[in-house]
């Protein structure tokens, strides 16, 4: 692992491969409690380790966020949600149709409540399609947060210059790979007692519920 202090510098992913050193700073940087802007399977993130306070306080600061907004957190698969989250009859058939991929599942969190993360008992869960959260996070032994790289309820931005010039040297590190500007992820709370679309987004509602009966 890289032990130095990495601030505020801007690396790029060149094409399809990413680099083992690339991936190394910035799970170092997140073990360290820093934030990590990087590209998912929709636009940028923000990046930290989900269930640290420090780094989630840091990173609700940065945006400008109410700590009654929850993040969402990303885990490496499918089948790593139930550490989190209850997974009823529905969320499989979500899982098992549109993840990876930009849906996010509020479910009911067996995480212990404190947390910003975990609202009213719930939990927001994503399991991404892109190459480069997918290969982060075997690199790290923590889930992360799966937020915006924009400010709170301020406009979504596209490229790494623009969310630079937005956030500086309050983010650790910056991963670039072009310009990234594809639907939100589609947000669904689904429990065994209900399902409801919060956000339709790159997955329709309509596909939602056609899966879902």
């Amino acid at each position: 692992m890289i032990q130095q202090e990495v601030k505020s510098k801007i690396l790029s992913i060149k094409d399809s491969t990413i680099p083992e050193e690339l991936l190394v700073a910035c799970a170092a940087v997140l073990a360290g409690g820093g934030i990590v802007v990087a590209p998912t399977e929709t636009r940028y993130g923000m990046l930290a380790k989900a269930f640290e306070t420090p780094a989630l306080e840091k990173l609700y600061k940065i945006k400008g966020r109410p700590e009654n907004m929850p993040m969402a957190v990303f885990v490496p698969s499918v089948a790593a949600i139930e550490e989190y989250a209850v997974l009823p009859e529905k969320g499989h058939r979500l899982a098992r149709a549109f993840l990876p991929g930009p849906l996010t599942l509020v479910l009911h969190s067996k995480c212990a409540p404190g947390s910003p993360i975990v609202q009213n008992g719930k939990i927001g869960i994503r399991v991404s399609s892109a190459g480069f959260i997918q290969a982060l996070l075997k690199f790290t032994a923590f889930p992360l947060t799966a937020t915006s790289a924009n400010s709170s309820g301020g406009k979504e931005l596209s490229g790494i210059p623009e969310i630079y010039d937005l956030f500086g040297d309050a983010v650790d590190l910056y991963v670039e790979h072009g310009t990234l500007d594809a639907e939100t992820s589609t947000v669904v709370e689904v429990t065994e007692e209900s399902l409801r679309v919060l956000r339709e987004g790159a997955i329709t509602e309509k596909e939602i519920l056609k899966i879902t009966g």
